[in-house]
């Protein structure tokens, strides 16, 4: 497992590229990891028809391929916290 700090600077540095290449119209935001779970906000223009999935799974997937295949998350529960704003809890596996 990666130490704690790793696993914070990874988890910052795919939001920050998820938001650069997904805003205006979705952002990410930390916040908060305790291993083995991480909870993200997505916030902004989310299309409920052609499901939150896509925004989940875009940063699950940006995760993964900023850290070589090495850490994963697996979606857990997603919470609608207003209406453009979601709540992603993630379980993180890493190799």
């Amino acid at each position: 497992m990666l130490p704690e700090t790793s696993l914070d600077a990874l988890i910052l540095k795919a939001i920050q590229i998820y938001n650069l290449t997904h805003s205006p119209q979705t952002k990410a935001t930390f916040i908060q990891l305790a291993p083995p779970l991480l909870v993200v906000q997505f916030s902004g223009i989310l299309c409920f028809e052609c499901s939150t999935l896509n925004i989940t799974e875009g940063f699950a997937n940006q995760l993964k391929s900023l850290s070589s295949g090495k850490t994963e998350l697996k979606q857990g529960k997603t919470t609608q916290t207003n209406p453009h704003t979601i709540q992603t809890t993630y379980m993180v596996k890493t190799k």
